[in-house]
């Protein structure tokens, strides 16, 4: 054997003699034992959009339905056999009772999201922003239908016709669920003023919940 000659180490016939140079030769990989039992590195899922699932709708649905079932009516109000049918505590009370069923609803989805979510929190702005949207629209139909079926429970000028009163009880629901009402349409009667206050409850609800989360979040 000759002796100038550089003797191979003993792993070089394991693993394969490797070339002077890997990175002249492309491709090369050196063959490892046992290789298809290498674990390859795992990869962390991360989802690129945050959907929302249809626990949240069906929340929704029952402020939704009630604000199209509410408008619906208003467009029968002057039918006088159908004004006699629903005039009454009974019909006052079914509006009152039902918003406050809906309200119940959606404060307890927000809850359930607010209590789920992970940092940052800033998927959150839809849901909630969905369900602030949910309940004025709620609030603006039943004042709509409240007044239309009994003008004496709001004073001030809401306007003559459907659209334009429609549109006067849509600012009415965004002023009394940001507490600031101008005082331009108040409650005249029971009904109305619980409808106002349980808006208003459930926009307190909903800053309560916002703030403990933010506090929750800068404590982390």
């Amino acid at each position: 054997m000759d002796q100038n000659r550089t003797q191979i180490p003993r792993y070089y016939p394991y693993y394969g003699v490797p070339p002077l140079n890997p990175s002249i030769i492309r491709g090369y990989k050196p063959s490892l034992p046992n290789a298809p039992n290498c674990v390859p590195p795992a990869k962390q899922n991360v989802p690129l959009n945050t959907t929302i699932d249809l626990d949240y709708w069906r929340s929704l649905s029952p402020a939704l339905i009630g604000a199209g079932g509410a408008i619906f009516l208003s467009l029968f109000s002057g039918n006088d056999r159908l004004i006699k049918r629903f005039e009454g505590p009974l019909f006052k009370l079914t509006i009152v009772g039902y918003s406050i069923f809906a309200t119940i609803a959606i404060s307890s989805c927000i809850s359930d999201i607010v209590t789920d979510s992970k940092t940052p929190h800033d998927h959150l702005v839809y849901p909630i922003g969905g369900a602030l949207v949910s309940i004025i629209l709620l609030f603006a139909a039943d004042y709509l239908l409240l007044y239309r079926f009994f003008p004496e429970s709001f004073k001030g000028d809401v306007g003559d016709d459907f659209w334009t009163q429609l549109f006067s009880f849509i600012y009415l629901s965004i002023t009394s669920i940001a507490t600031g009402n101008l005082g331009d349409i108040m409650p005249a009667n029971l009904t109305a003023r619980a409808l106002i206050a349980t808006e208003i409850a459930f926009y307190l609800f909903t800053m309560a919940t916002g703030i403990q989360l933010l506090l929750a979040q800068r404590i982390k």
